[in-house]
């Protein structure tokens, strides 16, 4: 990721760096989650009832920005959409922040310059029904993080894309008549990804190359049930960690949490 402090986190464009994923011990667990999400995907009922919604998700971030021997803080919001298909025991969700954010700098009222950070997110995961309810599920698959972030010498900027496994158990448990409370906890244990510098379009020579990184995500919602609708509330929490690889040292550690505000719509069933 950027080396540089962002005090906004915002939606925004892909960048435009060559992903790469590690093979061997590195490549294990993303391995792992593409193999869960195949024999899912493979293993769906043909004649099972399915369910389809959409979310809209609105989510406010409050947290800081570390690197080496400084943090700033982040203020800002972010809009997650979410599209989920439900057979009776197994489920597919793609989730992400779309591409919606800006880019460049923000004026204090010092007139010193901030950059901004413009990131974009998308997570594909399948879970699976544990137990005869259908109120725990588990799953995983998988998480690509796009950043860009405006360095003090604009216009260069530090782009960058990892790519990884994404484990998931979420509860959804009953709240009194047909409202539930919906738990979810995530991990991300191995990301991989590069990170490179750039002019306009073209690209200059990095003094990093690659990256690591771990994440965690965790929320929990009450949900108000109607008919074809359901509207939920409740809180967030992101936590990003993210290494240079040669030299190894950290490149930014991110954690935010904020409210959360959803309107999930069945769209087909």
């Amino acid at each position: 990721m950027a080396s540089t402090p962002p005090p906004l986190l915002l939606a925004a464009r892909n960048d435009r760096v060559v992903l790469h994923i590690r093979s061997g011990g590195r490549g294990r667990s993303t391995a792992i989650a593409v193999l869960t999400f195949l024999v899912a995907v493979l293993s769906w009922p043909a004649q099972a009832r399915a369910e389809t919604t959409f979310s809209i998700e609105g989510f406010t971030v409050s947290g800081a920005h570390a690197e080496q021997g400084s943090s700033v803080p982040i203020n800002g919001a972010a809009g997650f959409l979410e599209l989920r298909q439900r057979w009776k025991p197994i489920d597919l969700v793609i989730e992400g922040i779309p591409s919606v954010g800006g880019s460049g700098y923000l004026r204090t009222p010092t007139g010193y310059p901030h950059p901004l950070t413009n990131v974009s997110i998308v997570n594909a995961i399948s879970h699976v029904r544990i137990g005869p309810t259908n109120r725990f599920w588990l799953g995983g698959g998988l998480i690509i993080i796009n950043q860009q972030t405006s360095l003090l010498q604009p216009p260069l900027e530090a782009a960058s894309r990892l790519a990884g496994s994404r484990y998931e158990g979420v509860a959804y448990l009953p709240a009194g008549g047909a409202n539930t409370v919906e738990l979810r906890a995530a991990y991300m244990p191995a990301l991989h990804g590069a990170v490179s510098y750039e002019i306009g379009y073209l690209q200059v020579p990095p003094g990093y190359g690659s990256e690591v990184a771990e994440a965690t995500d965790v929320s929990a919602e009450y949900f108000f049930q109607f008919h074809d609708f359901a509207l939920g509330a409740g809180a967030r929490g992101i936590d990003y960690n993210a290494h240079f690889v040669t030299p190894p040292q950290l490149a930014d550690r991110n954690t935010s949490v904020g409210a959360l505000i959803e309107a999930r719509f069945r769209i087909a069933k």
